[in-house]
């Protein structure tokens, strides 16, 4: 068997060990969230780039598809995969937002590493809603989101938060924009969402629970790229409250409420709250019953 890295270098595998984080990351989050042996799995690699993911899960004899939209890099791609002799991997070229179900089937996870923030506004949305759409469990997400300021994008009845990121010159030719494997496709700019308002993008196309990932860690990772895994089921209902499963979902909130008073510990709390402990014990408040919903903590 050839090595992966057989053939001149690359910037990808130059940085194949910086990435054995994100990668051990990924392998392992669909391992233990897919519902089914890596070997059994269908996987779809969305914006592919050369190969890797795809290929490391191919290696496990899962079946993937990687599609990608520049054609120096499917080249690679598939050189890669022929060196291995993988018969389980099929690269496409093509632009992920033509993504459909009727073309490339169901798949039991799909991969969107690195691109949902290349995407502009509303393609962003669109995009979420054809990977739901082909989408049979599992998504993983791993993407920059808006940290700063942030402005309203709306979409029909929902909005959204996020700013804008400029990818190309709005006067780049289109071969130059060929070139820039590292931005967008096309579009010469893209939208970083809100890490709330991705959250609630993936409960309006479908996905019933997501939950952030910092285990296996990826220690050089930046701050304001997050791994998140989403998953496609049925809504479960609460049986002591039947109906609840048709009821809409409320969203979730851009802004926390700040800590209230000895909500959350900082310099001197502790001896704050000893205080008006002492305080309470002296002199009771009326209906107040310790430290709880009503007492200075005002609720844990």
């Amino acid at each position: 068997m050839t090595s992966l890295r057989t053939g001149p270098p690359t910037r990808a595998r130059a940085r194949d060990t910086v990435q054995s984080p994100a990668l051990r990351r990924i392998v392992q989050v669909v391992a233990d969230l897919a519902g089914k042996p890596l070997a059994e799995l269908r996987i779809l690699d969305l914006a592919c780039f050369e190969g890797q993911y795809a290929i490391e899960f191919a290696l496990h004899g899962a079946q993937v598809v990687g599609i990608e939209g520049r054609e120096a890099n499917i080249a690679k791609a598939r050189d890669r995969a022929t060196q291995l002799e993988l018969d389980r991997v099929e690269f496409v070229q093509e632009d992920v937002r033509n993504l459909r179900r009727g073309r490339y089937g169901g798949f039991d996870a799909v991969l969107c590493l690195g691109i949902l923030y290349h995407l502009d506004f509303p393609d962003a949305i669109r995009f979420l809603e054809r990977v739901s759409g082909v989408c049979d469990r599992l998504a993983v997400l791993d993407t920059h989101i808006n940290l700063g300021l942030s402005r309203d994008f709306r979409d029909g009845r929902h909005v959204y938060r996020g700013r804008h990121y400029i990818e190309h010159s709005v006067r780049a030719e289109a071969s130059e924009r060929e070139q820039s494997r590292w931005a967008s496709l096309d579009n010469a700019r893209s939208v970083w969402l809100t890490r709330a308002s991705l959250m609630n993008a993936l409960i309006d196309v479908g996905f019933t629970s997501a939950y952030e990932c910092d285990v296996p860690p990826e220690p050089a990772k930046p701050f304001d790229r997050r791994t998140f895994a989403a998953v496609k089921a049925s809504r479960a209902a609460l049986r002591s409250t039947p109906g609840s499963d048709l009821d809409e979902w409320e969203r979730v909130p851009e802004h926390r409420s700040r800590a209230r008073l000895l909500r959350n510990h900082g310099p001197g709390t502790n001896q704050l709250k000893q205080l008006l402990l002492d305080v309470e014990r002296l002199w009771p408040r009326r209906g107040s019953a310790g430290y709880g919903p009503r007492s200075w903590g005002h609720r844990r």
